[in-house]
């Protein structure tokens, strides 16, 4: 559903909807269906071109994690992969950021030129090996760090505005 969100999918156990989508494109709106719309409000917004390369999608803020990484996901060319070096470069990313342990929620999606990515390394096609992985491991480490750290200083700010509005309202 994340890799496609123009399709609408439901799915059921034989007797209740598990999980259904509109259709409509809008991925946050999937995010909602998948983690419910609490984390899909909280979730940042990740958007970065460079050299043939797109990074979209959404990560966590460093106050919405897990215990494991089964919630991060990436897709490269719309098709869902493991790939250890994305998992790496995303915690990379947070480095210093999470409690030990912890782990974000994300949904990115890599596109690039299908010769850049060998995708027939595993059986399943879930492995790939990139023609130039130290650069695409820097292009999502600094696309998923600007995120984090413009989501950061909005909230030191909004925390300052209301810490001197506060003030302000006592010393009437």
């Amino acid at each position: 559903a994340l890799a496609y969100p123009n399709v609408r999918f439901k799915i059921t156990d034989g007797k209740q909807v598990t999980l259904q989508t509109a259709g409509d494109g809008d991925r946050r709106s999937i995010l909602a269906s998948l983690y419910g719309v609490e984390v899909a409000k909280q979730m940042l917004e990740v958007m970065a071109s460079e050299d043939g390369m797109t990074l979209t999608g959404f990560i966590s803020p460093v106050s919405l994690t897990r215990s494991n990484r089964r919630e991060i996901t990436f897709f490269i060319n719309d098709r869902w992969v493991q790939e250890i070096s994305l998992n790496s470069a995303l915690l990379q990313a947070y480095h210093t950021l999470l409690m030990v342990g912890r782990y974000p929620l994300t949904a990115l999606f890599l596109d690039m030129a299908p010769e850049e990515v060998d995708v027939n390394v595993h059986p399943t096609k879930a492995e790939v090996r990139f023609r130039a992985q130290d650069k695409i491991f820097s292009f999502v480490q600094r696309s998923v760090r600007k995120a984090l750290l413009a989501y950061l200083i909005i909230s030191a700010v909004r925390k300052s505005v209301m810490t001197i509005g506060a003030r302000k309202g006592k010393c009437k």
